[in-house]
C-alpha cells in the first residue's frame, strides 16, 4: 500500500466504512480517528454503531466516546481535538485514518468551516431562560433590532438558528453572518492524501440498515443504554439527544410506541439520513474516490 500522509474515509451510515478503516489500519499500522458527530459521546455506543471493544483492541482508536452526553460538542471542538492529535501522529510518522459520516468534520479539515466561537454555558442558560419566559417571538425581535443582518436571513419560526444567532451576538458583539465569513486553518495538507467515499447501492444500504436495527432491538444492552441516557434528563435540544432513535426509544420506554412502530420509525429515519448524506457528498465530496464496495479499494 502507498505510504499516505493521511487516509480519509467517509460514506453514508451502514456503508461499511468503519470495517474498511480497520482493514486499512491493520495493513499500514495506522490509527483510526473518529469523524462521526454522534460517536464522540460516551453514552451512545450501540445506537450510533460505534466500533466494538474488540474492534478497538485491534488498532488504536481515537475520539470515540470521550465526551459526556450532557455537553454540547461542536465542529470547532472536534477540530481542536483532532489538531493536536494530527501533529503528534505526524511527528511519530503514524498514518491517521479518519473515518466517519459527518461531512462538516471533513470540510473543517480542509478549512472550509467558519470559526464561530464556542458559546459558553452562562450565555446558553441565559437564552434558554429567555426562551422559556418570553418566547421565540421576543428573541426574534431582539435579533431584528440588534443584528438585522442575521434576522433577515433566518425564518421567524426557525428556533435553533434564531437562538444560535442571538447567543453569538450577545457573547461576541458581532453578527453570526460576519463570523461565517471566517474559515479555519487547513489541518490536512499535501498531495499525498487518500480520500475515499464508500457508497454501496441503495438496496444494499437499506438492507444493511434493516439488519443493524434488527440486531439493536434484540439487544438488552441497547435499551439499557437509552435508559441511562434518559435518567440524565438531558434537554432534547442537546446534540446527543438528536442521535437517530434516541427520542423514539424514549417514547417506547414511556409506553408511547410499540416495538414494531419503533423499528419502523428508526428504519425510516436512518434511510432518510443516509440519503441526505449521499446528496451532501455528491456536492461537496465529488473529488473523492468513490467505491461501491469496500473490497474494490484494495483492487484499485
Amino acid at each position: 500500500m502507498i505510504n499516505y500522509n493521511a487516509i480519509l474515509i467517509s460514506g453514508p451510515t451502514a456503508s461499511g466504512k468503519s470495517n474498511l478503516a480497520l482493514d486499512i489500519a491493520k495493513k499500514c499500522n495506522g490509527v483510526i480517528i473518529n469523524a462521526d458527530s454522534m460517536q464522540v459521546y460516551n453514552d451512545l455506543s450501540i445506537i450510533t454503531a460505534k466500533p466494538t471493544v474488540y474492534q478497538m483492541s485491534l488498532v488504536p482508536h481515537f475520539l470515540y466516546g470521550f465526551i459526556d452526553s450532557r455537553i454540547r460538542f461542536s465542529v470547532g471542538d472536534w477540530l481542536k481535538s483532532i489538531e493536536s492529535l494530527l501533529i503528534f501522529l505526524k511527528k511519530m510518522k503514524i498514518v491517521p485514518i479518519i473515518v466517519g459520516g459527518t461531512g462538516l468534520y471533513f470540510a473543517g479539515l480542509f478549512g472550509e468551516v467558519s470559526t464561530i466561537p464556542q458559546i459558553n454555558q452562562e450565555t446558553r442558560l441565559k437564552w434558554q431562560k429567555i426562551q422559556d419566559n418570553d418566547g421565540l417571538e421576543y428573541i426574534y425581535r431582539f435579533l431584528q433590532k440588534n443584528d438585522p443582518l442575521a434576522a433577515n436571513s433566518i425564518n421567524a419560526n426557525d428556533k435553533a438558528r434564531i437562538i444560535r444567532a442571538s447567543e453569538v451576538f450577545d457573547q461576541t458583539g458581532k453578527s453570526i453572518r460576519e463570523w461565517q465569513k471566517n474559515t479555519g486553518e487547513i489541518l490536512v495538507k499535501g498531495d499525498n492524501i487518500k480520500k475515499i467515499y464508500v457508497c454501496p447501492s441503495k438496496e444494499k444500504i437499506h438492507n444493511n440498515i434493516s439488519t443493524r436495527i434488527e440486531s439493536m432491538l434484540e439487544s438488552h444492552e441497547f435499551f439499557d443504554e437509552i435508559k441511562i441516557l434518559k435518567e440524565k434528563n438531558i434537554p432534547l435540544s442537546y446534540p446527543s439527544m438528536k442521535a437517530i432513535g434516541v427520542r423514539e426509544v424514549i417514547e417506547y420506554l414511556e409506553g408511547n410506541n410499540s416495538l414494531e412502530e419503533l423499528k419502523i420509525k428508526i428504519n425510516n429515519q436512518t434511510k432518510r439520513y443516509a440519503k441526505r448524506q449521499i446528496t451532501w457528498a455528491k456536492k461537496k465530496m465529488n473529488d473523492w474516490d468513490w467505491f461501491e464496495n469496500t473490497e474494490d479499494f484494495f483492487l484499485s
